[in-house]
């Protein structure tokens, strides 16, 4: 119960710090959208509730982190995080009791231009039904791979490789004290990884809640609102209502031709059409056509997998949706003339005096933001500081950019000084084009990006032209089609750059990118839902019936009908045939796009219905728990998912490919370690000696041990050799048969 109250906590706490530094919600949503009739269907708290939650979690994970870690210096055990919470939880009170002082005593002017939302019946239910959507199917995506029943936790197949770090982490702070942290996969190297999200997991799990919802719900928080800014920003930009829901829809369900092409496979072999369903239906693979296609890096599977990347791309959105009112801003002076205000005034570079949108405010949210952000998600951090390079260049108040990128950049460079001990170990950026691709020719390239991105490019390229077009013969700016090429920034740095050992990483810049386009996509999807034509219906007027005395009136009916005004319209007859056929092309296009995406749904379902189990009742965890301190590190085989880790103690080394991907050396402990289980060449005071140097005091023996061998295979554990100089303090008969030595 307490970490649902720190949840509901922080939630407060975020939204109270919005709606004080966004005071005006519905100026920020004129600044943005194309026209403001729209406004009306768009009520303020589709943005105050998404960011006051990743606002209020993403401020209380910082601030519980480092002044946990400020404890660890004079408390032991859990005393840090309890120190640190309680803290953290009394601030976020004294600030939220302040904040609601001042918010009631700050007056806004209200502009009568600007409309206020209807709350109209049909509005507030598709909005709320559409929340609905996006926390059920969240709340599946995650609890399908990761829950707990009848004592055994359940992983995922397809999760449970990129969970058995998370859930570590999640550990280390939720039953035991990981200050200075460490990588629990790979103890004594700091960390590189960017755990904040996995860390507030953690003080829910130390608050009460299961390592299931602790981790769970966070998850469902973030993909919901998540969805829930996505959502906005495609209603503002769009002007269509029915973005709300499409947007989010093509991220949950992608477009790639990954379907059709084995659709197509299948007619050539000669399959009936009940073949083809039933291959779809009983997939129990991922497609395979491109490089890595095979572990479900663009598929939905990506999302239980990476819990933290919504949480991260939410971040980005909010950035967005606060400074493109700026860019707007710019293409308005441009298409009045106005070259000097847009380029060289000092409006281009510094926020506007007495400006209602309060931009001084808005710059303060955002740095916040981009302050907390590198170990929340750093490629999100990226990506969103590249989205806001591409912004800045046609903008105004230009400074505050320069602001938001100095401020990230040196908040990531503190704390990785801080976690890891260089800038270097984490980032370093380098050259090298084509992604994971299989071609280095530009062609080869777009061939592949293509096939894995299906209909969505194409689409958001056409709809940007047309978008431009429009706005240039309405004399209109024309910063959304600027947009479309700045969210593919990220997309194109991914294809061009290295910012890790892993290439593959940079799945999630582009990951992000298609996130974006699902905007433009689900425009198009809009407006062939609901053409932007009106049907024209014939007007009779009947002269006779107007007032005798109103000659102003009569005289202006006799000059329509002299001069009609232009139809804006098509005659009813011909509009409904049209808006009809218009429909069957969104469907059929709805369905192109998603089909991939529904495919793999299914595929993650089969493939989940088999898991690994962990024993959450472990009699080995709760001896560790209760025999052993937070900062023992243990001597294990080289485990990936397994109870131990639940305890949240490290482990010297465990499964190399976490650590290594992570940034750290595993080639140099690679050897240590097999020289380590080996027995030293027999010499246990060597032995004991490199472990205390290293803060090794246990080693946990498991049969897993005689899995690894040498070049010979010959098994490399000496069980002989730990058995006759170790004392034997623990021996798990029913627990697999495990067995702990002290080692000092």
């Amino acid at each position: 119960m307490l970490g649902i109250l720190f949840i509901i906590l922080c939630a407060f706490f975020g939204y109270e710090l919005v709606s004080f530094l966004v005071p005006d919600v519905r100026r920020l949503f004129v600044a943005i959208a194309p026209n403001k009739k729209s406004l009306s269907n768009i009520p303020e708290l589709l943005f105050k509730v998404p960011a006051g939650f990743i606002v209020g979690i993403s401020i209380a994970s910082f601030a519980d982190y480092y002044l946990s870690l400020g404890f660890s210096k004079v408390l032991t055990r859990q005393g840090p995080i309890t120190a640190g919470t309680a803290v953290t939880a009394t601030l976020m009170c004294y600030v939220i009791f302040v904040l609601i002082g001042r918010n009631k005593k700050r007056k806004i002017e209200k502009n009568s231009k600007i409309p206020d939302y209807d709350n109209s019946i049909v509005t507030t239910v598709f909005y709320g039904l559409s929340i609905v959507f996006f926390t059920a199917i969240s709340a599946f995506l995650f609890f399908y791979t990761f829950r707990i029943n009848n004592g055994i936790l359940e992983n995922g197949f397809t999760t449970f490789s990129d969970l058995a770090p998370h859930t570590a982490i999640t550990s280390s702070f939720g039953v035991s004290s990981n200050f200075p942290t460490q990588y629990m996969h790979y103890s004594g190297d700091g960390i590189q990884y960017h755990f904040f999200f996995y860390f507030f997991c953690g003080v829910l799990e130390f608050l009460g809640l299961p390592i299931d919802y602790a981790l769970n719900l966070p998850s469902i928080i973030a993909m919901v609102s998540c969805f829930m800014l996505l959502g906005l920003l495609t209603v503002l930009l769009s002007s269509r209502r029915l973005g709300f829901l499409l947007a989010p829809v093509l991220v949950l369900f992608r477009s790639s031709f990954n379907v059709f092409s084995l659709i197509g496979d299948c007619i050539k072999h000669q399959y009936t059409t009940t073949m083809i369903f039933d291959l779809l239906k009983n997939s129990y693979r991922w497609f395979n056509d491109t490089p890595y296609d095979n572990w479900g890096i663009w598929a939905i599977n990506v999302y239980a997998n990476q819990r933290h990347l919504m949480f991260g791309v939410a971040m980005i959105l909010i950035l967005v949706i606060l400074f493109i009112p700026h860019v707007r801003r710019f293409y308005i002076s441009i298409m009045n003339g106005n070259y000097k205000e847009a380029f060289i005034s000092k409006n281009a570079w510094i926020p506007r005096k007495n400006d209602p949108l309060f931009p001084v405010s808005n710059l303060i949210l955002a740095l916040v933001i981009v302050f907390v952000m590198p170990y929340i998600h750093g490629s999100a951090l990226i990506a969103g500081l590249l989205i806001l390079f591409g912004m800045a260049i046609m903008s105004e108040n230009r400074l505050s950019y320069l602001a938001v990128a100095v401020l990230s950049v040196g908040s990531s460079y503190v704390q990785t000084r801080i976690f890891s001990g260089s800038y270097k170990n984490l980032v370093a950026f380098s050259l090298q084009k084509g992604f994971v691709s299989e071609s280095e020719t530009f062609k080869g390239q777009m061939s592949y990006l293509i096939y894995i991105t299906g209909f969505t490019l194409a689409i958001a390229a056409i709809f940007a032209v047309a978008w431009f077009a429009k706005d240039i013969i309405k004399k209109k700016p024309v910063y959304r089609s600027l947009l479309v090429v700045c969210f593919l920034l990220p997309l194109i740095f991914a294809f061009n750059f290295r910012v890790t050992k892993e290439m593959l990483a940079n799945h999630k810049f582009i990951q992000i990118s298609l996130i974006f386009m699902s905007i433009f996509v689900s425009t198009v999807l809009c407006n062939l839902f609901v053409l932007p034509i009106k049907a024209l219906r014939n007007r009779v007027v009947l002269p006779e019936l107007l007032p005798l005395d109103n000659d102003e009136l009569a005289q202006k009916m006799n000059e329509e009908k002299k001069e009609p005004s232009k139809p804006l319209g098509l005659p009813l007859p011909a509009y409904i045939p049209v808006q009809a056929l218009s429909v069957l092309v969104a469907l059929c296009l709805l369905l192109g796009l998603t089909a991939t995406g529904l495919v793999e749904w299914r595929t993650y379902i089969n493939l989940n219905k088999d898991h690994i189990d962990i024993n959450t009742d472990s009699e080995l965890v709760d001896w560790i728990e209760h025999n052993t301190s937070p900062s023992d590190v243990f001597l294990t085989p080289m485990w990936s998912v397994n109870r131990f880790y639940l305890a949240g103690r490290p482990s010297y080394y465990g499964w190399p490919y976490y650590a290594w991907s992570a940034g750290h050396d595993t080639d140099k402990r690679d050897k240590i370690y097999k020289w380590l289980i080996s027995g030293c060449g027999g010499d246990i005071d060597t032995f004991k000696a490199y472990c205390r140097e290293r803060e090794i005091k246990y080693l946990v023996f498991d049969p897993e041990f005689y899995d690894l061998h040498d070049n010979n295979d010959r098994a490399i554990y000496a069980a002989e050799f730990f058995a006759t100089n170790l004392k034997q303090v623990a021996y798990f008969p029913d627990d697999n048969n495990t067995i702990v030595y002290q080692i000092y």
